[in-house]
């Protein structure tokens, strides 16, 4: 019985193994894991496994993702003070939700800071 492997081991896998590599060696070590994902049936999978891929190479450049969703379009300088807070290699995406009423949702990895004015008013409400 083969080993089953997540889409999250072969990205983890392929970031490894590829890393410093250029030219020919890199595109033989691509051909050569190609034929690993046919093997365990996982071609199907390539582009999961490339958001995968892309995910843990951030991580291990230490680069920080998160999300931003506010009621209206904030400032660079807005935006700029938060990246800051989550250190010197953030990257955004910035959403607009008039649904938040005011303030912000801000969404990494694993958390969700929320901010928002709805969410607040939701707490107030359930207090009453």
């Amino acid at each position: 019985m083969k080993k089953k492997i997540s889409n999250k081991q072969f990205a983890s896998a392929l970031c490894e193994i590829t890393e410093g590599l250029k030219g020919e060696r890199l595109r033989e070590t691509i051909k050569q894991f190609v034929l690993l994902l046919v093997k365990y049936h996982k071609l199907k999978q390539g582009a999961r496994i490339i958001v995968e891929f892309e995910k843990y190479a951030k991580k291990q450049a230490g680069v920080v993702e998160i999300e931003i969703t506010s009621a209206r379009k904030l400032s660079e300088t807005t935006l700029n003070h938060i990246k800051k807070i989550f250190g010197e290699h953030t990257e955004s995406v910035e959403n607009v939700d008039e649904a938040l009423l005011g303030g912000m949702k801000v969404k990494t990895e694993d958390k969700i800071l929320d901010a928002s004015l709805k969410t607040q008013l939701n707490i107030l409400k359930q207090k009453l």
